[in-house]
């Protein structure tokens, strides 16, 4: 069950809680974040891509951060403002990646169509209006503002 922490009443509700690393956890975590998230009023095509940038989000700390042990713990911050603006963090204890290496990768580009890596990442920046990861690569923020269509 989330964990909620209210920290005053002019901030918005926070929720923290924790994904086994498995493939299978990933749906349902998602639909979890996504009920939370409603607070903020979202359209329901800004929910969708929320939801898709999640999925990868989640996946790739589970699969690639944690490759899939079960028992290491998928780390996830939500924050839901009224207006419809989404904060969500994604953390694993993995080793993480370049950074600088894998937000320049155009997997759109002919000669990299069949090379595996990078999609991940150049989908959920096309989904949502701001990602960042920390500098170890193991931490992914992933924020939607407004109820409207992306800019």
């Amino acid at each position: 069950m989330p964990r909620q922490v209210r920290r005053s009443a002019h901030e918005a509700p926070v929720v923290r809680f924790r994904m086994h690393s498995r493939r299978s956890a990933v749906a349902p975590t998602v639909e979890r974040i996504l009920v939370f998230a409603e607070r903020a009023g979202l359209s329901p095509e800004r929910r969708d891509d929320l939801a898709v940038a999640l999925a990868e989000a989640l996946s790739n700390a589970a699969v690639h951060g944690h490759k899939e042990m079960p028992r290491a713990l998928v780390r996830i911050r939500v924050e839901a403002l009224p207006g419809g603006q989404v904060v969500v963090d994604v953390e694993d204890s993995g080793p993480g990646f370049d950074v600088a290496t894998i937000v320049k990768v155009d997997p759109t580009d002919p000669h990299r169509l069949l090379v595996p890596g990078g999609r991940g990442v150049f989908l959920m920046r096309r989904l949502v209006d701001r990602l960042e990861f920390n500098a170890k690569g193991n931490h992914v923020r992933l924020a939607l503002n407004g109820g409207g269509h992306r800019s």
